[in-house]
């Protein structure tokens, strides 16, 4: 018979013991723990599915609403951006700094502010950026494979949570049933020394 098979079977002896059985209370206790366990981590998984498919809805409406409202331009800046800089041993150039800059809005409007420029750009340089209605710099919308990656992360996340305090829970229980086993165990051991004691 296979280990696992093994494990199986003496967890259930556990839960449903025979006449004889040698389990203790403690013992069957933490076994209807481990059966619990495995039934709500089971039962978790439909849910946190359905987790992740409210956040991929609400967030597919964001995007559509986004990508209706909102429109790519090319910003031209009126200086130079921030300068490279190597960090660290990976070498990368700095993030991206505010940096003035002039734009046509959907109506045609020239707009000036500032724009986010990578290190080394430099003035007259060109920059794609996403405006309003108004033709104010707005974030880049969110897309539609941001908002699967988003809502995978959150059904993986909420079960992982889920399966950490299941866990958790169960650490505990079983730490407090083995001091309780111990004391009884020594308790046990003494009282067959003060037997021995006096016989």
């Amino acid at each position: 018979m296979a280990p696992s098979a093994n494990h199986v079977l003496r967890w259930w002896h556990l839960l449903a013991p025979r006449r004889g059985s040698v389990a203790r209370p403690s013992d069957r206790v933490q076994a209807g723990l481990v059966l619990v366990v495995i039934l709500v981590a089971l039962v978790a998984i439909p849910f946190s599915a359905a987790a992740g498919s409210a956040v991929y809805a609400a967030q597919k409406q964001q995007s559509v609403r986004e990508l209706a409202e909102d429109r790519p331009a090319t910003a031209t800046l009126l200086a130079d951006g921030p300068p490279v800089s190597v960090t660290g041993r990976s070498g990368e150039v700095g993030v991206p700094m505010p940096t003035d800059a002039t734009w046509l809005g959907p109506d045609g409007t020239r707009h000036t502010g500032q724009v986010k420029a990578d290190a080394g750009t430099h003035r007259g340089d060109l920059v794609p950026i996403w405006v309003d209605g108004s033709g104010a710099v707005v974030t880049a919308p969110l897309s539609s494979a941001a908002a699967v990656v988003n809502a995978v992360a959150a059904a993986v996340g909420l079960y992982f949570v889920t399966c950490l305090a299941l866990a958790l829970a169960y650490g505990t229980s079983v730490f407090a049933l083995n001091r309780r086993r111990g004391r009884k165990w020594q308790q046990e051991w003494y009282a067959e020394l003060a037997k021995r004691a006096h016989s």
